[in-house]
């Protein structure tokens, strides 16, 4: 029906434009990685300027670009928050199209109430800290078999 037709082009078109904008922020990225740089820049310079007991009048112009530093990192937090929403939206939406697709059956939302995929999306946000725990605690026996060698 026509009611049908519209409703699929308005979702395409939804997705298409999140998309677009996904797409859009992500090709900023090289210049929002610049300025999260200047974070740690200005906060080392500041830290050196103290530790090396430079004057008073040294100290104050630090200390405005430490704020900048800062203030630029907060706002490149919320642009890596922005983003990574934005795509595991689309991620999230083309795994939704191809269960469609395998199952031959539409696929237009999840149930978050029904126990199993309640369970199954709290197992599956868990993995990420297994995963980042066992990273970390590789990270840590490498350090350790390196200052062995070294020492």
């Amino acid at each position: 029906s026509s009611k049908d037709v519209a409703w699929i082009e308005n979702l395409t078109v939804g997705l298409f434009g999140t998309t677009v904008a996904t797409m859009a922020m992500l090709s900023t990225t090289a210049y929002v990685l610049t300025i999260d740089m200047f974070g740690p820049i200005a906060d080392n310079a500041d830290g050196i300027v103290d530790m090396s007991q430079q004057p008073e009048s040294v100290r104050e112009i630090t200390n405005v670009l430490d704020v900048i530093g800062n203030t630029t990192k907060a706002t490149t937090k919320r642009f890596a928050i922005g983003s990574a929403t934005l795509a595991s939206f689309l991620m999230f939406s083309a795994y939704m199209d191809e269960v469609a697709t395998f199952a031959r059956v539409p696929f237009r939302q999840v149930d978050i109430v029904i126990p199993k995929v309640f369970v199954d999306e709290l197992l599956g946000s868990m993995l990420i800290f297994l995963f980042s725990a066992w990273v970390c605690s590789t990270v840590g026996r490498t350090a350790q078999d390196i200052l062995i060698i070294v020492l």
